[in-house]
């Protein structure tokens, strides 16, 4: 069902952190008389925001005992910034290998024209040979500069702008670990140990270590 408030994106965000830095479950009532606060809103909108990020799955909600109950769980987005973090790493290295054969053959071919040159003048091969040899080296040169040219990803700015990414998602792997330890522990509290583990295997999919019913390790 969709809000029938007209959500306001920067309010959405305001809710989405305190849900988020709050690490526990909260009920309708508990977000009702916080998130107004939180986010200046109406306490009547508050069911429409919550909506809004729940069918974008930003929070989770699930029925526990005799009501829902409302979270960000972090663990998909824990592998969603893994995955992220392999990619960079995975591009940043193509990158830097495509880079380094461009500018060898770039070298290859200037000291291959610088070679021609002076070959001719000191009476070598006929002016006509080397003309051509001089045109089809100054031709793929071109294309060469051209390809490199086009490596934006290896610009060494893009390349410092990744590593930062890398180390901030790293942060956020790590801060995202810390939450789902303690969203575990409090399910754990409210439904017990099987119930978790069940909770676990929805989520995890084949991420999951069957035998310990924890996540698998990387």
């Amino acid at each position: 069902m969709a809000p029938k408030t007209n959500c306001n994106p920067l309010k959405l965000a305001s809710i989405l952190t305190y849900i988020q830095a709050s690490r526990v479950a909260h009920n309708i009532k508990d977000l009702e008389k916080h998130l107004p606060s939180v986010a200046s809103i109406n306490g009547m909108q508050v069911k429409d925001y919550i909506q809004a990020l729940s069918d974008d799955s930003k929070i989770r909600v699930e029925k526990i005992g005799s009501g829902n109950w409302y979270w960000s769980f972090p663990s998909e987005e824990k592998q969603q910034v893994e995955k992220n973090l392999a990619e960079a790493k995975a591009a940043h290295a193509k990158a830097e290998a495509v880079v380094a054969d461009l500018q060898a053959k770039v070298s290859a071919a200037q000291e291959q024209q610088q070679a021609d040159a002076e070959e001719e003048d000191e009476g070598g091969e006929s002016r006509e040979v080397l003309g051509e040899r001089k045109a089809k080296l100054q031709g793929e040169l071109a294309v060469l500069r051209k390809e490199l040219a086009g490596c934006g990803d290896a610009d060494p700015t893009i390349l410092e702008k990744k590593r930062e990414e890398i180390g901030k998602f790293k942060q956020d792997v790590e801060t995202h670990s810390d939450a789902i330890i303690n969203m575990e522990a409090w399910m754990v509290d409210v439904g017990g140990d099987e119930y978790m583990c069940g909770k676990r295997r929805e989520l995890y999919g084949d991420q999951l270590d069957e035998e310990s019913c924890m996540l698998k390790e990387i």
